[in-house]
Parts: structure tokens; C-alpha cells; sequence
């Protein structure tokens, strides 16, 4: 009895070491499988991305600079972070919530411009026409869920983000992996 009533009196110090352990060991893998903002570059689409990691490969073999990494990701992803989504590098928007994302983005640098079909506001382009809802193609199509079963089909644009790291409007801009990017997806059809 005494050994029993020892065991479950040391119950509470295992759940504990258990939960640092668990702690410890997801920080390493943060740092591992991360890179700072200014080595990384983001996309978040408005959509389901059926496969994320094949078109992150595909975008960061071709981007170069100082770019070590490519995270594309839906946006629900960044569900209870809403931070990371306003700082992404580009996005893929459907054209109804344009308007609703319209403050976390950039609107096209001159190079970009009449690359394609154009989202216009305020007579400024914002966004290429990454999905044709009429034609049904789009970039990356492959990789990305543009319709989604029991839903109306949209137009999609790929956009800039404001806060992007790799835009070079920014003041704070390190490169211009962003563009460089949006030219690689633009190639994807």
C-alpha cells in the first residue's frame, strides 16, 4: 500500500516535467523550422491550399536573395494570430473581400503593372487575376482549392502585403523577393 499511495504522490511532478518537457521541445522545433521575417516569405491564400509544401518548394527553388525559406499558407491558418496574416509578403484574395483586406495591402509596383487582368481601386491596380472564374484556371491550380464544392466559383488576385519585408516600396525593405515571387506564381498556370 505504501508503495501505491508513493507512486501517486509523484503524479503531480511528472504532469509537470511532462508539460516543461513539451514546452522545451516545441521552442527547439520553433527555432529549428523558422526563420526570421527578413529570411523568409510569406503567402497566405484566401482559400484551401491542397498542397502547401509543394508549391513552397517550387517558389523557393527559384527565389533567390535572402531568402531561406517559403511559407504558404490558407488564411485560416492564422486564425488566432492575426499578425502574421497582415504581415505576409503576398496574398491570394477572393475578389469579394478585397475590400475587406484592403488595408494590409500594397498597390502594384510599376513593374507588376499589365501583367494580367488587374484589381482596381481607386484607380490604382491592387491585385493580377490569379484565378479566372469564367475560364476556371488559375495559378499554382495544383496546389491551391480555388472551388470549393457547394460554393459559386470567384476570381482570385494575387496581391502584395503592405507589410512585406521583400516589397520594395516598403521603407524597410530588405529585398524585392516579393516580386520576384508574384512573377514566379504568374508563370504557374
Amino acid at each position: 500500500m505504501g508503495k501505491i499511495k508513493a507512486f501517486f504522490s509523484l503524479i503531480p511532478a511528472l504532469i509537470l516535467w511532462l508539460m516543461l518537457s513539451a514546452l522545451v521541445w516545441g521552442f527547439v522545433f520553433t527555432r529549428i523550422t523558422d526563420t526570421d521575417p527578413a529570411h523568409k516569405l510569406t503567402l497566405f491564400i484566401d482559400t484551401q491550399v491542397a498542397d502547401a509544401t509543394a508549391l513552397a518548394v517550387r517558389l523557393e527553388e527559384h527565389v533567390g536573395g535572402n531568402i531561406r525559406m517559403v511559407k504558404v499558407h490558407p488564411f485560416t491558418y492564422a486564425m488566432l494570430d492575426g499578425e502574421q496574416l497582415k504581415a505576409a509578403d503576398l496574398f491570394i484574395i477572393r475578389a469579394d473581400r478585397m475590400e475587406t483586406y484592403g488595408d494590409w495591402l500594397a498597390p502594384l509596383p510599376e513593374e507588376m503593372r499589365g501583367e494580367g487582368p488587374e484589381y482596381l481601386r481607386g484607380g490604382d491596380a491592387w491585385g493580377i487575376l490569379a484565378f479566372d472564374a469564367e475560364s476556371k484556371t488559375g495559378l499554382a491550380a495544383d496546389c491551391v482549392a480555388y472551388l470549393v464544392p457547394g460554393e459559386p466559383a470567384w476570381d482570385y488576385y494575387l496581391c502584395f502585403g503592405n507589410q512585406s519585408l521583400h516589397f520594395p516600396t516598403q521603407p524597410n525593405a530588405v529585398d524585392s523577393a516579393a516580386v520576384d515571387a508574384a512573377k514566379l506564381l504568374l508563370t504557374m498556370r
